[in-house]
């Protein structure tokens, strides 16, 4: 079995700090997964505010006091496909999925995104294990237990080909300072170690891990919902975008309502 990495075992330390913290908008998703709702700006009444800046000086500051001529508005709005002013509302999330996963979410270009870099850090040595629902359609099992295990043992040697092949590069470099035919590290990043991480990270697998920020406005989050949580996104992303769906929920719940009604709402329950 592969042994985590000191970054790893700190990230996974992390998560269950979180998921304690913040139990409300933290979810965990497959073998080391995981999904925070956390930060928000702006609410319903940013929405109405902002529509009404050319005809009208009233301003609302609380959900609570939302009349149901507020509330007809917000959802012809929604209804009638008025965009910018759902443009209004920010989250931020933070995830920790597969590369692969990353490789799709990305392609949803309207946001900003910080991701982990294994430039500066080794790479999180965790990868994704497809348990039996990822891995079966229709009762048909796509992938059998067997191949998982050969899939896993494959995995883990890519992950122990770096971790063993950067111990020695750092012996090698420590070597060539003490005997003084590399100048001593003075501070900062040392660039000796950081072109092994550059060189060795292009052996990493797609199914490890890495962790994102992920700062998007509401109208750009209804498309990401509405492409990703389908039956036909891949199964993975699938997961992640249904958990993100719930934790805006929680935070939105007038948003979700009316997105439902007016069918504006991904096409699957979703309950987590």
């Amino acid at each position: 079995m592969l042994e985590a990495n000191e970054g790893t075992r700190e990230i996974a330390d992390e998560i269950n700090t979180r998921l304690s913290l913040n139990p409300g908008r933290a979810r965990r998703i497959g073998n080391f997964g995981f999904i925070e709702l956390e930060d928000t700006w702006g609410d319903e009444t940013t929405i109405l505010n902002t529509a009404r800046v050319s005809t009208s000086n009233r301003r609302l500051n609380r959900v609570e006091d939302l009349t149901d001529k507020d509330r007809t508005l917000l959802r012809h709005l929604l209804s009638e496909n008025h965009g910018t002013p759902f443009e209004t509302i920010y989250l931020r999330y933070r995830f920790i999925a597969p590369i692969f996963v990353l490789r799709q979410w990305v392609k949803h270009r309207i946001s900003t995104w910080n991701e982990f870099s294994m430039r500066y850090r080794k790479p999180i040595s965790a990868f994704y294990i497809p348990g039996p629902e990822a891995r079966t359609i229709d009762g048909f099992e796509v992938m059998t237990e067997n191949q998982v295990s050969r899939y896993t043992d494959l995995l883990e040697t890519m992950n122990r080909f770096y971790e063993e092949e950067y111990e020695k590069v750092c012996e090698k470099i420590d070597s060539a300072r003490k005997r003084g035919t590399l100048p001593g590290k003075t501070g900062g990043r040392d660039p000796y170690r950081a072109r092994a991480r550059e060189l060795l990270r292009s052996a990493m697998p797609v199914a490890n891990y890495s962790d994102v920020y992920w700062t998007v406005n509401f109208r750009s989050l209804m498309n990401f919902f509405n492409l990703r949580m389908k039956e036909t996104a891949q199964y993975e992303i699938r997961e992640y975008a249904r958990a993100a769906y719930v934790l805006f929920g929680d935070a939105f719940p007038l948003l979700k309502e009316l997105m439902e009604d007016i069918g504006r709402a991904p096409d699957q329950p979703v309950s987590l």
